[in-house]
């Protein structure tokens, strides 16, 4: 059996909530909050002060108290075994964990056995296991739905001890997600966060949040972080990616949810704020989490793909509102925008609802803006609320910023924050990882990073800078390789960029095992046949010129970056040469895009994973470039030249790289 001990009869239930209990797990060193079990009898939270919890967790007690049928294999009726922990993922298996097959068949028998092997000391599955006899195996009728259940009641149902918000929608959650954290900060409550850019908690105002592995444990690197100290790559080298904070980038599926939940809570968190994403609505990922909050983002982009097809996506993101049954603790906020949130106020319609909508003057919400000022540095918009008017500065740039702030004023109103504290926590968030996020080096134009990666957002991106009044948008995309069906939308990508953009950069993003030219020709194929019959150049374009510069013969580099230069789209495999050309081209009032990746910190290059991040990048370009024009360079075309040299030879001094 393991870890795990078969226990006769009689034996003591656990009591009550467990929030609030330390937990360690045996074997690894590493407090893991909750995710896992053992450890003395510990003190349950305020609701339930008086009781003391016996730190066994007794597998059939569990699928009692969570009310799960099962039938059961390899274990006696009076008999129970102990259990230290939960896992689905065989690779975040310990020893003594409850094994729980993710999927069914001949795969999931093979994973069971594997999880046996590993330590596990029982099984839920869909279907009998063979060859796991020595272990118990409980059989479910639908394994998502139990491992829910069986999570919330072994992790003392977490969520009911903090201030749970849940953030749902197509776009706009991670902003979102950032604004609330500073606006509950501002409240003097500790805040945690998940979400697509991580798993955080705050638990010292003056430390920085500390970062939470998937199963909710503090997390610290086990190896050096050989880059930190790096200013940037280098030309055509990518830095091997160790000592990094790594996460799951998929969103937390319903254990996940539990135990960072647990995580937050134990790190004495008193709220939290969770991006919910319909794929995790669907995957049954929020069952069992009791939210105070659920807030409506935006559809946008998400209903329909961009052939127009249907899709189910509002129906799933209703679905979150379905916990919205008790009017005295939880509160729904939604946006007024949406057309296709009318499920949303109907699960809603039982509690107190706080409106919002993104457009000026709307006074059929609570929350509107009522003047909005761009630039390509900050956003100034005056607000009105229930509460009052306020006027708020924040270093967020672009248009489709406004639905984030309305919806973080709204969630503050609904958790009885006030207004001057509201608008406090908004300016005191500077910076949100990856959306947007601008670099600013004292530069005379914008350079902002974000993870624009679908026709949809990379149309909204420009769009809203637009709005601020730019010169120019200068634009830097590429498309990941090993997408599958995906690959189609490349051109179309290509397609958007072109038409929207006033400069085009096309380049690298994780080929993975792809050719990145052919990854790079297939973006081209949006724009391509426009560009070789523009009149302007199609009797001098003898060859087919959109292509890296070094993909073509060393006699035609010089043409070929002529050709570019000439229609302003060019084509840079390196990523570390886009970014820097990019950046160099830049004047006053113009405004960098650097899309596709956001927060991301790596590529993938075959299956490999190499260090390298935008924001680094963009800083290092901005610092070095400034004063390689101060030396008499000009960039503002390719190749980089020395003015000087150009005077005598106007095909000599290419600096760039």
């Amino acid at each position: 059996m393991g870890a795990g001990r078969r226990r006769g009869g009689g034996s003591t239930r656990r009591a009550g909530r467990t929030v609030g209990a330390r937990w360690t797990r045996e074997g690894d060193g590493v407090d893991h909050g909750r995710a896992g079990a053992r450890l003395e009898v510990v003190r349950a939270s305020a609701a339930n002060a008086d009781a003391e919890v016996d730190a066994e967790a007794l597998l059939r007690e569990i699928f009692a108290d969570a009310e799960v049928d099962a039938e059961w294999y390899g274990v006696d009726e009076d008999e129970d075994v102990e259990i230290s922990g939960i896992a689905n993922d065989i690779n975040a298996l310990l020893s003594g964990d409850l094994f729980v097959c993710p999927v069914g068949g001949a795969a999931g028998a093979s994973l069971a056995r594997e999880a046996v092997a590993a330590g596990a000391v029982a099984i839920v599955a869909s279907e009998r296991v063979e060859g796991v006899a020595d272990v118990p195996c409980a059989v479910v009728a639908n394994v998502d739905e139990a491992l829910a259940d069986i999570a919330r009641v072994f992790y003392g149902d977490p969520s009911t001890a903090l201030t749970a918000i849940a953030l749902t929608g197509a776009v706009g959650k991670t902003t979102t997600s950032y604004l609330v954290k500073s606006v509950f900060e501002a409240a003097d409550i500790k805040m945690g966060l998940v979400g697509s850019n991580g798993n955080y908690v705050r638990v010292d105002f003056e430390e920085d949040d500390l970062k939470l592995t998937t199963q909710g444990g503090v997390w610290e690197s086990d190896e050096e972080d050989t880059t930190r100290d790096r200013t940037s790559t280098a030309p055509g080298w990518l830095a091997p990616y160790r000592g990094k904070y790594e996460f799951e980038e998929l969103g937390a599926d319903a254990l996940q949810f539990q135990q960072l939940t647990a995580g937050i809570a134990d790190n004495g968190a008193n709220a939290a704020v969770m991006e919910v994403s319909a794929e995790q609505v669907r995957r049954k990922a929020t069952r069992g989490m009791n939210f105070d909050i659920v807030a409506l983002t935006s559809f946008e982009g998400a209903r329909k793909n961009y052939n127009g097809a249907d899709s189910e996506y509002s129906s799933f993101v209703a679905d979150v509102f379905k916990v919205l049954e008790n009017a005295e603790t939880q509160r729904g906020v939604i946006n007024i925008d949406e057309e296709d949130a009318d499920l949303c106020r109907e699960y809603a319609s039982g509690v107190p609802v706080v409106t919002y909508s993104t457009q000026i003057g709307n006074t059929a919400a609570d929350v509107y803006p009522a003047r909005v000022d761009f630039s390509l540095f900050e956003t100034a918009i005056s607000l009105s609320t229930p509460a009052g008017n306020v006027e708020v500065v924040l270093g967020l740039v672009g248009e489709h910023m406004i639905g984030p702030i309305c919806c973080a004023t709204a969630i503050g109103l609904a958790a009885e924050i006030s207004l001057d504290v509201i608008a406090a926590g908004l300016e005191a968030c500077e910076v949100i990882p990856g959306r947007m996020e601008l670099v600013d080096m004292g530069q005379d134009f914008s350079v902002l990073v974000d993870n624009a990666n679908t026709p949809e957002g990379i149309e909204r991106v420009i769009q809203s800078v637009r709005a601020a009044n730019c010169r120019r948008v200068i634009t830097v995309i590429g498309c990941e390789g090993d997408m599958g069906d995906e690959r189609g939308e490349r051109a179309v990508i290509g397609k958007v960029a072109h038409d929207m953009s006033d400069v085009l950069f096309i380049t690298n993003d994780s080929p993975k095992t792809e050719d990145p030219y052919k990854i790079l020709d297939d973006i081209c194929g949006g724009f391509r046949n426009e560009i070789y019959e523009n009149d302007k150049i199609k009797d001098e374009a003898l060859f087919p010129f959109l292509k890296d510069m070094y993909e073509v013969h060393e006699n035609a580099q010089y043409e070929c970056m002529r050709l570019q230069n000439l229609v302003r789209r060019y084509v840079m495999v390196d990523r570390f040469h886009a970014i820097r050309a990019a950046i160099g081209m830049a004047e006053r009032d113009d405004v960098v895009l650097i899309l596709g990746r956001g927060s991301k910190d790596y590529f993938v290059v075959g299956r490999e994973k190499h260090w390298f991040d935008d924001v680094v990048e963009a800083r290092d370009a901005l610092q070095k470039i400034g004063a390689i024009q101060d030396s008499g360079v000009d960039t503002h075309n390719l190749p980089w030249q020395s003015l000087a040299a150009r005077a005598t030879n106007p095909g000599a001094g290419n600096l760039l790289g």
